[in-house]
C-alpha cells in the first residue's frame, strides 16, 4: 500500500517547471530600482568631491575625473532589476542609463540612498525612455541629496558652461558643466 503522501507522479504528468533563482533584495547605502523594459543597461560613475572641500566649486578639471562603478545587479522579479553600491564614498554619484538593442526603451527609475536604516530617503526619479546613453540622476553623497532637487539648495547660477546650485545654510556648492 502506497501512502497518500508517496505517490509518484505519472509518466503523463510533467514535473513542476524551475524557473530561476529567487534573489533577495540587496541592501546598501545606495541603490537605482528599474522597472519596465529589461533592455535598459545602467551604468555609475564617481567624481570624488570631500566635504572639506564643498565650500568651493569643483574644477572643470575635478569634474572630469570621473571613475567608472561596478555596482551589484539583482533581478529581483521579472520585472524589476535593483543596482547597489553597498558602501559609498563621499561624492557624486552619476546614473546612466541607455538602451541595450538601440531601440527606444522605457522603464520607470527609483532611487533608495541608506535603505533599512533610520536615514532611509526614496525618491522616485520617473519613467524615462532610454535610447543613447543619458543620465537619469545625480546624487551627493553622504548627504543623499539629488541635483534635481531643488528644495535641497537655497540658489542657483547660471553661466554659459555651467550650473552651480548652492546651500547657504551648510555652505555647499555644487557646479555641474554643460557638455
Amino acid at each position: 500500500m502506497v501512502a497518500k503522501g508517496d505517490a509518484k507522479p505519472k509518466a503523463s504528468e510533467k514535473p513542476p517547471e524551475t524557473r530561476g533563482i529567487v534573489v533577495p533584495s540587496i541592501h546598501g547605502d545606495l541603490k537605482v530600482v528599474i522597472t519596465g523594459n529589461s533592455g535598459i543597461k545602467l551604468s555609475v560613475a564617481f567624481r570624488e568631491y570631500p566635504k572639506a572641500r564643498r565650500n568651493r566649486v569643483q574644477t572643470r578639471s575635478e569634474a572630469r575625473r570621473e571613475l567608472k562603478i561596478a555596482p551589484v545587479f539583482a533581478q529581483t522579479r521579472p520585472d524589476a532589476r535593483e543596482a547597489v553600491i553597498e558602501t559609498t564614498r563621499e561624492g557624486i554619484y552619476l546614473f546612466s542609463a541607455e538602451s541595450e538593442h538601440g531601440e527606444p526603451a522605457k522603464a520607470t527609475f527609483t532611487l533608495k540612498v541608506f535603505e533599512m536604516s533610520a536615514r532611509e530617503k526614496v525618491t522616485a526619479i520617473g519613467s524615462r525612455t532610454v535610447s543613447t546613453k543619458a543620465v537619469v540622476t545625480k546624487i551627493l553623497m553622504p548627504e543623499g541629496i539629488v541635483w534635481d532637487d531643488d528644495s535641497a539648495f537655497t540658489g542657483s547660477l547660471d553661466d554659459s558652461d555651467s550650473t552651480t546650485k548652492f546651500n547657504a545654510q551648510t555652505g555647499l556648492y555644487w557646479k555641474e558643466y554643460n557638455d
